[in-house]
């Protein structure tokens, strides 16, 4: 198996300063890098791909281009590797909510069973609902869809474990840390 972990928002070379959500964590009216969330994602992404190579998992991190690029890439990585693969477009969501959600492409076979066993694992750890939910283009879960469409054999996911201005108990080393080997526990769920 390989997991290619997308950190998404950071990359972008027409957009640069995309950094996704933000919460002003210290309170001083002012958002800073270390209160986004592409640096979220990036210590996500980290903590992620040190436990799954920590249990034998082949990791490819991807951080770079358009999203269509960054697809087009998994693609062609994929294209001569035997085994299953996964493709995590890593992501926190924004808006106030109370729960996690995980993103699956509606065409996958087997994107509902991979989402289902991460937001298994992570919602005791996180202490916090996790939803399953199919991605299509002609919903509410259209940019969700949009970050994962373009990729073919590996299952794919969008990330949204939790809401950076809700669970900001979570934005810490710790937090992210649980996170992380909690989605690890899942993938490995799913491949048993």
């Amino acid at each position: 198996m390989i997991v290619y972990i997308d950190r998404q928002h950071a990359g972008k070379p027409n957009r640069t300063r995309d950094l996704g959500a933000s919460r002003d964590l210290n309170g001083d009216g002012r958002i800073t890098a270390s209160e986004m969330e592409a640096i979220w994602t990036a210590r996500i992404g980290i903590e992620l791909e040190i436990n799954l190579r920590d249990h034998g998992v082949e990791v490819m991190p991807i951080s770079d281009g358009t999203y269509a690029a960054r697809h087009q890439r998994v693609n062609q990585y994929h294209e001569n590797h035997p085994g299953p693969g996964i493709y995590l477009a890593l992501h926190l969501n924004a808006g106030g909510g109370d729960y996690g959600a995980w993103f699956h492409d509606y065409r996958s076979r087997g994107g509902a069973k991979l989402a289902g066993c991460i937001g298994a694992s992570c919602g005791p750890v996180l202490g916090i609902p996790q939803k399953v939910i199919p991605a299509s283009p002609d919903d509410w879960t259209k940019n969700a869809w949009n970050t994962i469409k373009g990729v073919g054999r590996p299952i794919s996911i969008c990330c949204e474990p939790f809401f950076i201005d809700t669970h900001v108990n979570l934005l810490s080393k710790p937090g992210i840390s649980k996170l992380a080997q909690a989605i690890a526990q899942g993938i490995l769920t799913w491949n048993q």
